[in-house]
């Protein structure tokens, strides 16, 4: 009989507990699941958080990812990585039900954007696999440390590495901040973690009536 691949199949549990997540998130609406907020970071680590454009080489929707392609249009912006037990399935899974409770007139207008702080496990494949248990509208991206250290800092985002005890060899302690980009390019508003969808919707449809 074959086996998997171990990182394959460590992967593949990954993705059952995000899906796990996603539907507690699902059914129980108001608020994430108790205790998991305690672990991740509410706000930024840096002083001063400066937002704007940036460029990775690894993308879901083509060769490269440049935030400047999605000029026009409102962006939530996520860092975690695919392995995430607790908080990236439950923010991704706000972001997801924000998308689609997006009035008529913004549908067009919003998109979301998941960038992976583990490179060394998250491939575009792996990223394009596991946005799409979230929303089609949720793209992906990613590159060596080198290319996400300047990104990172510009967002205020925490990261490290930790060895770990468990099959996954090891975990990524990070901070868990949701960022609004607005279609010019600018950071409008940075969520701390476990802010439910109605108030990222909420939030949204605050700045585009005041355009």
């Amino acid at each position: 009989m074959s086996r998997l691949p171990l990182t394959t199949l460590l992967w593949a549990l990954a993705a059952v507990a995000a899906a796990a997540l996603l539907l507690y998130v699902w059914l129980v609406p108001g608020q994430p699941p108790a205790g998991e907020a305690a672990t991740h970071e509410d706000i930024p680590v840096a002083d001063r958080v400066t937002g704007g454009p940036f460029q990775l080489p690894v993308s879901t929707e083509g060769e490269a990812f440049d935030l400047r392609d999605l000029e026009g249009q409102y962006v939530w912006l996520y860092f975690g990585y695919t392995s995430c037990p607790d908080a990236c399935p439950v923010s991704l899974g706000w972001i997801r039900m924000a998308l689609e409770q997006l009035p008529e007139s913004l549908e067009d207008r919003v998109s979301a954007v998941f960038v992976s702080v583990d490179p060394e496990r998250d491939d575009r494949e792996h990223l394009a696999e596991y946005t799409d248990h979230f929303h089609p509208r949720i793209q992906a991206a990613t590159g060596p440390h080198d290319a996400l250290e300047p990104v990172v800092e510009q967002y205020g985002v925490f990261y490290e590495k930790t060895d770990s005890q468990s099959a996954m060899g090891y975990v990524i302690d990070h901070s868990s901040s949701t960022y609004l980009v607005g279609p010019e390019g600018d950071l409008l508003e940075i969520h701390s973690h476990g802010t439910t969808a109605d108030e990222l919707v909420a939030t949204l449809q605050a700045h585009a009536e005041r355009e």
